[in-house]
């Protein structure tokens, strides 16, 4: 009998198991994302260190000047060597006599970058922990998030949905929230998986069935798993250091960016918790982000000319480096920078995707969810910042790069998909067919052609490196005037002090 049935099923016509020839698995798929990841997180790290340098360098005159003044007042109060003893003794000895060419080079180095450098990672750790501590919730509630009601079936699904999502990830199921409005989309909000918020909005839940809804929760759950708050909490306060810098340096240029930085200290000495932080904080945010032009000038247009005071002489310093500072951003955050970190969160996006294939084993309800959202959904009203953490951006949908919101492009044009973090959802379709997906979607195809996306790459190389160049030698012209001016400043500083106070 055995044999017989063995011989029957031999007999069968094969049939092809639905998908592609090439399928791919999804451990091989998170296998890859996570390889071109850290790939990615090499060359965004040499694109900060490469931005970070000029900066830092600009920087350094100024903390030397900041250090030297504050030590020169307290040598007036406890009387003893002069600040710049350090540097020599009185019979012109130097410090450390008979040093090599290179070792007094890697020393000159390192005092020419390492004081700015300072400067630069505490205020990124400074951003960071402001971000980190307004806590989600607080977010999900400034955007208009509730709880999910209890006598609302599919919202209580909803929770169902996300407590099994993180029992298969093996992760801490996240709090659930749900945004009431038209917009059909989903985010997940934290600084890691441990405090993050699911917020769905209501209108999604109308829109999607139970597999689809199951797809985008995993998508959701998946990203914290992967660690993408960590990573993006780290991504915008790295945008955000370089804003706070040039609202620092323009605070002695113009009122408005005093304004800023009052606001910034004010929401930093707020107790934790407080009422209204997180809504402060966007609204700081979206300053900071608005902050980083040439400053101010000193009068209106209308004023006419003026002379030249002697507080312009003391301001110009701090001019040149809040200029060369702001070179330094549009070359090298907007042409290099930006662009890797675009390519990195993208990759994040199809690693969630790829994990939430992995969580549902349904890879035909993931490209089902994408597809419908990015044909119904939108962006969530008032997001702000946390607008790459949802599971589709503006300029995802099927109505083309202006997307279905009417989103504006950016510096070299959100279709060509160069410095959008949204990830284009053509190839967000093709990696889910690889995996399994077998519905077919008409995706919108690119509008430009890979010929005309080519050209426009080398034109963005090519004024990017001239802008870089041009950030480069804004940088020695900035040093060579902050030396120019400031040690002269400082002399003149210690006499003024010395004739004011030396009886003391």
């Amino acid at each position: 009998m055995g044999l017989s049935a063995a011989s029957t099923l031999t007999d069968r016509p094969w049939r092809a198991v639905p998908g592609p020839a090439d399928r791919e698995t999804f451990f091989a798929a998170q296998a890859r994302n996570r390889r071109a990841t850290w790939r990615l997180t090499a060359l965004c790290l040499i694109g900060v260190l490469l931005m970070g340098l000029p900066i830092s360098a600009v920087i350094t005159p100024l903390v030397f000047a900041a250090l030297f003044l504050v030590a020169d007042l307290a040598n007036l109060v406890w009387p003893g060597s002069p600040p710049w003893s350090a540097f020599g003794s009185a019979d012109h000895t130097p410090l450390v006599p008979h040093l090599p060419h290179w070792a007094a080079g890697v020393i000159g180095v390192i005092l020419l970058i390492g004081p700015g450098a300072l400067v630069v990672a505490l205020a990124w750790i400074g951003t960071r922990a402001l971000f980190r501590r307004a806590g989600p919730e607080a977010l999900v509630r400034s955007l208009g998030g509730r709880p999910p009601k209890p006598g609302d079936l599919e919202e209580h699904q909803l929770g169902n949905l996300v407590a099994e999502m993180a029992i298969a990830a093996g992760v801490k199921p996240p709090a659930v929230m749900l945004l009431d409005g038209a917009v059909a989309n989903a985010a997940v909000l934290g600084s890691s998986h441990d405090d993050a918020v699911v917020l769905v909005s209501r209108r999604l839940l109308d829109e999607l069935d139970r597999d689809e809804t199951q797809a985008v929760v995993a998508h959701l759950v998946g990203a914290a798993g992967n660690g993408d708050l960590r990573v993006a909490l780290s991504m915008l306060a790295l945008f955000r250091t370089t804003a706070l810098l040039l609202t620092g340096l323009g605070a002695a240029l113009g009122p408005t960016s005093r304004r800023i930085l009052v606001q910034l200290i004010r929401l930093a000495a707020r107790p934790h918790g407080a009422t209204g932080e997180a809504p402060d904080l966007a609204r700081v945010d979206e300053l900071l982000a608005k902050s980083s032009d040439l400053g101010e000038a000193h009068a209106s247009p209308s004023a006419g000319p003026r002379k030249i005071a002697v507080v312009d002489i003391v301001r110009a310093p701090l001019m040149m480096a809040h200029f060369a500072i702001w070179m330094c951003r549009l070359a090298f955050m907007s042409f290099v920078v930006s662009p890797l970190l675009a390519l990195l969160w993208r990759r994040r996006r199809y690693l969630a995707d790829a994990t939430a294939v992995q969580l549902t084993r349904h890879p035909d309800a993931v490209a089902r969810a994408l597809a419908s959202l990015s044909a119904k959904g939108g962006e969530i009203p008032g997001a702000g910042w946390a607008a790459p953490l949802c599971i589709i951006g503006p300029r995802s949908g099927h109505a083309g790069p202006m997307g279905p919101g009417g989103a504006k492009s950016g510096i070299l044009g959100d279709d060509l998909g160069i410095l959008s973090f949204d990830p284009p959802m053509q190839p967000r379709m093709a990696r889910l067919r690889r995996q399994g997906a077998s519905i077919d979607l008409a995706v919108a195809p690119y509008r430009y052609s890979p010929a005309t996306v080519a050209c426009v790459t080398l034109v963005a190389t090519v004024v990017g490196a001239l802008l870089s160049g041009c950030a480069l030698m804004m940088t020695g012209v900035a040093l060579a005037m902050d030396l120019m001016l400031l040690v002269p400043m400082i002399a003149l500083t210690h006499l003024l002090l010395r004739l004011l106070f030396g009886g003391l």
